[in-house]
């Protein structure tokens, strides 16, 4: 029981496997052999940095049926939940790499929104492949190699959540933690055709992370469904004394009404977008805007400025927040100097120094006036805003031919978010054939003003639901 028919991978939404459990039809321990076959004969060994051993992971979920047998209470929300983490992420015990091991080190402690996890009956499965230093978009920068997208092994996963996303995307895991900065989880979610949801700033506790822009950094949930990232939120989110970031209250907008504004960014920055993703995107908008349809609420498109966003967006790369990955690495780099790196972030890391601290709060000053800029084009003109989650998808070839100005390109639609402060997630939408007759994931993104996460899951669920009813798949060039 538990496994798809005529499939070896194992079913792995999470209320699925709590029914399973609760009825007695499967075990924990039953479900981690599974797993353990797949990952076995899954082709990509790149997903992982540190695979638990098998042994391991199979004597935790014993451990689990064993505590909980003969117990009258209802079973823990994550009970025998496979999962996986970011190697950013600490797990006492096990080398925190970020995927570049003259970095590594042994960390005592585990991050509290793991040590959450594991406590309602997570039971942890490896620490997942990433962009060095959490630093990319592409999934295609590690000393531990590069994960494929799962539909396709010649095309990029994403990243930095690159091995995060494809252990999900094929099925090793049912969720994975990962981590978000500047679209770390929404790219590799909209190429592998996931949910990516990047909660509001401060909700989830950032201790335990190794940093990449310490004032942006979010700990994210990638997830197959809306349901199971809502289910992994729940367990992870609460406030963190120790969290210099985490927010005592939530900001709680006005609730959305039964017509929902949205905005789309204008159309010279939509040119950007390949063909099928350009198709696919005008497509999922009159999805939106047609009439009779079942997604709960009216959609309706509405003008806005959207100087603000692309403003902050051309910061991230363009101004001295990018220093930040420097003050991050400051004690390696001080010991091994940029020698040890991968070549793409050591050119990366060479290129973020130089700025003065009249700089700074010149950047500081703006990205503060971007922020309230923001904050109006919502609370006066739109109620959430639809992006491309990325701009098309490069083979890993591509990748190779300009593995700076491509990576950039991809986070046309991403960058902004955490700098102003907004909550996001990334849903499936579409698809669309390649040259090689695979068919190919499109995502958008919904996005909205901190605080906004449980009504973005909402209309995001709402929206796969409609989209994979209606939309068609997107069979011309693929260009």
């Amino acid at each position: 029981m538990g496994s798809l028919e005529g499939s070896t991978e194992p079913m792995l939404d999470i209320t699925t496997l709590h029914d399973l459990y609760s009825t007695n039809k499967l075990t924990p321990t039953s479900l981690i052999n599974q797993i353990y076959d797949h990952i076995e004969s899954y082709p990509d060994k790149a997903v992982w940095i540190h695979l638990i051993p098998r042994e391991e992971a199979v004597a935790a979920a014993a451990t689990l049926t064993k505590q909980h047998t003969s117990s009258t209470t209802p079973l823990p929300p994550l009970y025998g939940i496979p999962f996986s983490v970011k190697d950013s992420i600490d797990i006492a015990g096990i080398p925190t790499t970020v995927a570049c091991p003259s970095f590594a080190y042994t960390p005592t402690a585990t991050a509290p929104v793991v040590q959450k996890v594991l406590d309602a009956g997570g039971i942890l499965i490896g620490k997942a492949n990433l962009d060095q230093f959490a630093t990319g978009l592409v999934g295609h920068r590690s000393a531990y190699g590069t994960p494929r997208c799962v539909f396709d092994s010649e095309y990029i996963s994403g990243g930095s959540s690159s091995g995060s996303a494809v252990g999900v995307g094929a099925g090793l895991v049912s969720f994975a933690i990962a981590t978000d900065t500047a679209g770390s989880t929404r790219v590799p979610a909209a190429l592998n055709g996931l949910v990516g949801l990047k909660p509001t700033l401060g909700t989830l506790s950032t201790v335990g992370l190794v940093p990449a822009c310490k004032t942006a950094d979010c700990i994210t949930v990638l997830a197959k469904s809306v349901a199971d990232a809502r289910i992994a939120w729940g367990v992870m989110r609460g406030f963190d004394e120790e969290d210099v970031f985490a927010r005592r209250e939530v900001p709680k907008p006005t609730a959305l009404g039964d017509v929902v504004r949205f905005g789309v960014p204008p159309e010279d920055l939509l040119n950007v977008l390949s063909r099928p993703y350009r198709a696919l995107f005008e497509q999922c908008l009159r999805g939106l805007c047609s009439p009779g349809k079942g997604l709960g609420v009216q959609y309706q498109k509405s003008e806005f400025d959207y100087t603000p966003f692309q403003s902050a967006n051309n910061m991230l790369y363009g101004s001295s927040i990018v220093a930040q990955r420097l003050v991050a690495f400051d004690e390696y780099l001080e010991t091994h100097g940029l020698e040890k790196l991968h070549p793409v972030i050591k050119t990366i890391f060479e290129a973020s120094s130089g700025f003065d601290a009249v700089r700074a709060y010149k950047d500081l000053f703006n990205l503060a006036l971007y922020k309230r800029q923001a904050e109006h084009q919502f609370l006066k003109n739109i109620d959430i805003l639809i992006v491309p989650s990325t701009v098309t998808h490069f083979t890993v070839a591509e990748i190779d031919e300009d593995p700076i100005e491509r990576n950039k390109l991809m986070g046309s639609f991403t960058h902004f978010v955490n700098l102003l402060d907004l909550c996001a997630v990334a849903v499936p939408v579409g698809k669309w054939r390649n040259a090689r007759g695979n068919l190919m994931p499109f995502g958008v993104t919904l996005i909205g003003l901190a605080g906004r996460d449980e009504e973005l899951m909402g209309l995001g669920e709402k929206i796969i639901e409609y989209m994979s009813m209606h939309l068609e798949v997107y069979d011309g060039d693929s260009k």
